[in-house]
């Protein structure tokens, strides 16, 4: 599974890891996981649809705007 870190634009600028594949990406931040979204279905994203690239930036956004996980 590919990943990639990632800062914050805004707020405290702090860095996550993101870990994402088709249909799938969870975020870590020092070494805890943030948020997980393990099927397409519960980021509300056809499994069709659901590619690497689209939930790479699904996992971005949720650390910009910090979706269902704390900063």
């Amino acid at each position: 599974m590919p990943f990639m870190e990632y800062t914050r634009s805004t707020g405290r600028r702090l860095t996550y890891t993101i870990a994402y594949d088709d249909g799938e990406y969870f975020i870590h931040r020092d070494g805890l996981l943030k948020k997980s979204v393990p099927d397409a279905m519960a980021a509300g994203v056809s499994p069709h649809e659901a590619k690497a690239s689209l939930m790479l930036r699904m996992a971005i956004a949720d650390i910009e705007a910090l979706l269902g996980m704390d900063e």
